[in-house]
């Protein structure tokens, strides 16, 4: 256990991720529990946010699986990369965390079943890079919303795991508010890669050796405005526009001195923004 805590520390940082997995949940699974009319379980929330927390590290792992052979030679300090734990070790957790997933699905009913088993057969179409590798992955950004689609999906399965409703059910707007999630991990995934001139390695690629530092912001800012405008419509409210505005205004420090500094602090800024919308979100919803 002991070595996959230090994979743990180093490659899905607790402090960092349990927050944002815990705030999706939790306004992913408030949106449809309101919407049915249902009160809110913290109980069955407990069990939900397990089944996410499981999802979003296995999809850690499956990262580090499929960046292994570039960090031996970009990254070797990396956990994998260095021998804490074996490649073997990590596809054998793998299993073990999809069968949970099932089971965790499974007692919650039918419905959170079956959406949730489609987003273990989304992610594991993500792993094999929908079998186009080859075409994929010279193409970062295609490659990179491909891969974020499963947000939407995922936070289809907090809701419907929360609710346990008929699939029949769904509505137009259930699915706008679940895709909304696509959009803010495109900005979180466009974001991380963005960084100063000083900062671009060779062999490492990133939005902003492709699109230029401000084409990288740009195209981080647009995955918000999309984001917070699907929120807008479907629930009118003044705070989400804030927040962004709020956002772009600081953000902009990277452009006006594009140093390691400010693309550094653009990378965390648009982190703690994930983080303060979703909690706007549950605020806006009712917590």
């Amino acid at each position: 256990m002991a070595k996959w805590w230090v994979l743990i520390k180093e490659r899905f940082s607790p402090a960092s991720y349990v927050p944002m997995i815990f705030l999706f949940s939790w306004a992913n699974g408030l949106y449809l529990t309101n919407s049915q009319g249902q009160d809110w379980s913290w109980s069955r929330f407990a069990v939900v946010f397990v089944l996410m927390l499981s999802f979003f590290f296995r999809m850690r792992l499956f990262d580090e699986i499929k960046d292994y052979e570039v960090d031996l030679k970009v990254n070797p300090t990396r956990p994998l990369a260095r021998g804490v734990v074996s490649v073997a070790q990590v596809k054998k957790a793998l299993l073990l965390l999809i069968l949970l997933e099932l089971g965790i699905a499974g007692s919650l009913g039918l419905s959170p079943f079956l959406v949730h088993a489609i987003a273990i057969g989304y992610s594991l179409m993500m792993y094999e890079e929908f079998f186009i590798g080859d075409l994929l992955r010279p193409h970062l950004t295609t490659y990179a919303v491909s891969h974020t689609f499963v947000s939407a999906l995922l936070g289809l399965s907090a809701g419907i795991a929360m609710t346990g409703m008929d699939l029949s059910q769904l509505k137009t707007e259930h699915g706008l508010f679940f895709l909304m999630n696509w959009f803010f991990f495109n900005l979180f995934e466009f974001a991380r890669k963005t960084f100063a001139p000083e900062e671009e390695r060779d062999h490492v690629p990133s939005y902003s050796n492709i699109f230029g530092c401000t084409g990288a912001w740009a195209l981080s800012i647009s995955q918000a405005v999309l984001g917070v405008a699907l929120i807008y419509f479907l629930h009118p409210n003044l705070w989400p526009p804030i927040a962004l505005t709020i956002y772009v205004a600081v953000s902009l420090a990277y452009l006006l001195r594009k140093s390691r500094k400010t693309a550094a602090f653009f990378r965390n800024i648009s982190g703690v923004y994930l983080l303060v919308h979703y909690i706007i979100l549950i605020c806006i919803l009712g917590v």
